[in-house]
C-alpha cells in the first residue's frame, strides 16, 4: 500500500517506531488527529515544516522522517503518484492502493439524508451510546465513524462525518466508509 501526502509529512517505519516509541505506536497513533497507517507506514501531516521537524527529532533516529512532495528521501522511502494522488510507499514494495489523509466529510443538505445511509443493506446508522440528539455512528464494512446531524436556520443540516482516533492504527476501513459516506449523501442531495 501506499499513503498520501500533503503538504508535510512526518512519515515513519511502523514496525521500528512501535518497539522504539514508549508504549508503541497506538498511543502515539490516537493523540494525532490525522495519522494514517499501512502495513509499512504510518503519516502524520501539517501544515508547518517546523511542526513536522519538531514531531521527527522527537521519534527514533533513522525510522522517521519529514516528506514534502518533492525534496530529497531516505533511502528506505518511495514517493510518486499512485492513482492521481502524491504518496509515498516502503522501498522494495509495489505502491500498491493509496490510503489518503482523510479525517473527515463536512456536507450540507436537507433533513432525512441520514435515513438514506440506513437503505444501503450493509450500513448501519444508530445513536452514539454517550451522544445526544443529532449524534450517530455509522458502521460498514469494518468501518466505524461518527456522523453529527446538525440543523441550521432555513431547514438544511449540515452532516459532519469523522473518523475516531483511537481507532488511526485501523484507518483504512474507517477512510473507505467516509468514502463511502460522501458520495451517498452526495447521491441524496447533499453538496460540500
Amino acid at each position: 500500500m501506499a499513503l498520501g501526502i500533503e503538504f508535510a509529512n512526518v512519515v515513519g517505519r511502523v514496525a521500528e517506531c512501535d518497539r522504539a516509541v514508549p508504549g508503541g505506536l497506538d498511543g502515539f497513533a490516537e493523540a494525532r488527529h490525522n495519522y494514517t497507517e499501512d502495513a509499512h507506514l504510518f503519516r502524520v501531516g501539517f501544515m508547518s515544516t517546523g511542526e513536522a521537524r519538531a514531531l521527527a527529532a522527537g521519534l527514533p533516529g533513522g525510522a522517521a522522517a519529514v516528506v514534502a512532495s518533492d525534496g530529497p528521501l531516505p533511502g528506505w522511502l518511495r514517493r510518486g503518484e499512485v492513482g492521481g494522488s502524491r504518496a509515498v510507499w516502503l522501498a522494495g514494495h509495489a505502491p500498491g492502493p493509496v490510503v489518503p489523509p482523510l479525517q473527515g466529510v463536512l456536507l450540507q443538505g436537507p433533513p432525512g439524508l441520514r435515513d438514506a445511509l440506513a437503505r444501503d443493506g450493509a450500513a448501519t446508522v444508530r445513536r452514539r451510546a454517550s451522544g445526544g440528539d443529532g449524534e450517530y455512528e455509522v458502521v460498514r464494512g469494518g468501518g466505524l465513524v461518527d456522523l453529527d446531524v446538525i440543523g441550521v436556520p432555513g431547514g438544511a443540516c449540515v452532516y459532519r462525518a469523522a473518523r475516531r482516533r483511537e481507532r488511526n492504527r485501523r484507518c483504512g476501513p474507517d477512510i473507505a466508509l467516509l468514502r463511502w459516506l460522501d458520495a451517498a449523501l452526495r447521491d441524496a442531495g447533499a453538496r460540500g
